[in-house]
């Protein structure tokens, strides 16, 4: 494995088994799920079988990246103009975008202090009867309580989206974080836990939302049964408008391939963040995140250290980040901004909105207030996972970093 000069793992991984499996999508005929049948499974059908079974559900329908299973997610549970749509205010900002893109409101709910993932008692005081579904996102390798804010969900009839793209692997109570939604959403872009480069997961063991999932990513077609060689897989039909966020055979391949690796280098990567949690415990002014206690195996894309003000002074992340790359010789990024402060987050110039009074109103991130967010977004660094295949031992390189970061910014 290639090292960096402190012995970091690099990232993403591939295998002789990927290579033989990119070739053999090379050489097959078939490219994508719109091209013609060759009498061989396609590897967007292999995976989709393969991923669904890892994590216990009856379907997984394959798209070309997180965002877009975000979209026909919602599309899939109904979700429209004139519906209000729950996001984390501490998340990615496809979350909110994806609703965006779909003409509801993202409304935007605090976070728990503990676990930076969203808060059930926040979300229940932003009902309203306009509230069509909830945005379960998993951050950080901690996870929203899903006990809770399934039980707020049957109350008030919402739909119930979870966002995985920081967890492949996780289990919550038994059963892999992925399966208590309607429908659960995974980003595959290069960074994450598994990986194709770029594409996506929807994920539902509902025979009707599959049907409409299905039919979304390919342009409102639907599989084809018994398709004689030389044909497509797909028939047209009424019904569904779709896009096209079909994944390709060379993504489905190395994705295939990934998800066989996942476990045991989620495995890895818990001992050595074990190691580093107990580390961070003798120094001052850091700590992680905590997990929920039914999180029995969690998975974390991203670790998030965070940074006490009273320490480092406020908004310090970026300050940490800059010191901990150059120590450590990996990228360290300074923690997302809450969307009501996050720059990616425009609502107001997204070609999707055209806007009157009212709605620039309900649309403007401004109007949300979100403390526990606000803070811990410009208070944390966040390490990348791959530095977490590394061994136990080297963690104390990065528990020495965070001591000389200290020492340097450290309030008088």
């Amino acid at each position: 494995m290639k090292t960096h000069r402190h012995q970091w793992p690099t990232w993403p991984r591939f295998t002789p088994r990927t290579e033989e499996r990119l070739l053999a999508a090379l050489r097959s005929g078939r490219w994508t799920v719109s091209g013609a049948y060759t009498g061989e499974r396609s590897f967007e059908e292999s995976f989709a079988r393969d991923f669904a079974a890892y994590l216990g559900a009856a379907h997984a329908v394959p798209t070309c990246n997180g965002s877009a299973a975000l979209t026909i997610a919602l599309e899939a549970l109904d979700v429209g103009p004139g519906d209000e749509v729950l996001v984390p205010g501490l998340t990615w900002v496809a979350c909110a975008s994806s609703a965006l893109r779909v003409g509801a409101t993202p409304v935007l709910v605090d976070v728990e202090p503990d676990t930076l993932c969203l808060s059930v008692a926040a979300a229940e005081a932003a009902l309203t009867p306009r509230t069509k579904a909830v945005m379960a996102v998993h951050l950080y390798g901690s996870a929203v309580d899903l006990d809770a804010l399934g039980a707020l969900a049957r109350r008030h009839g919402l739909a119930l989206l979870e966002d995985c793209s920081h967890v492949h692997g996780a289990v919550w109570g038994g059963r892999r974080l992925g399966t208590f939604g309607d429908i659960a959403a995974f980003s595959l872009q290069q960074t994450k836990l598994l990986t194709c480069g770029e594409g996506g997961v929807a994920v539902t063991s509902d025979p009707r939302i599959h049907s409409r999932l299905y039919r979304k990513r390919v342009d409102g077609r639907r599989h084809r049964a018994g398709a004689p060689p030389g044909e497509l897989e797909l028939e047209e039909l009424p019904g569904v408008q779709g896009y096209n966020y079909c994944m390709s055979e060379f993504n489905a391949a190395v994705a295939l391939d990934g998800l066989g690796r996942l476990d045991e280098e989620n495995a890895l990567r818990r001992a050595s963040m074990r190691r580093l949690e107990e580390l961070l415990g003798g120094v001052e002014g850091v700590f992680p995140l905590a997990r929920p206690a039914a999180l029995t195996a969690e998975a974390a894309y991203q670790f998030c250290v965070r940074l006490r003000p009273e320490v480092f002074g406020h908004g310090a992340k970026h300050k940490v980040a800059a010191l901990l790359t150059q120590q450590l010789g990996a990228y360290v990024e300074p923690a997302d901004s809450a969307l009501n402060r996050n720059d990616l987050y425009q609502p107001l110039s997204s070609g999707w909105v055209r806007a009157g009074e009212r709605r620039a109103r309900e649309l403007d991130p401004a109007r949300f207030e979100l403390p526990v967010a606000e803070a811990a977004g410009e208070n944390a660094v966040v390490l990348p996972h791959w530095m977490f295949l590394a061994p136990p031992e080297r963690m104390d390189l990065v528990a020495a970093a965070l001591e000389t970061a200290r020492n340097r910014l450290a309030v008088a």
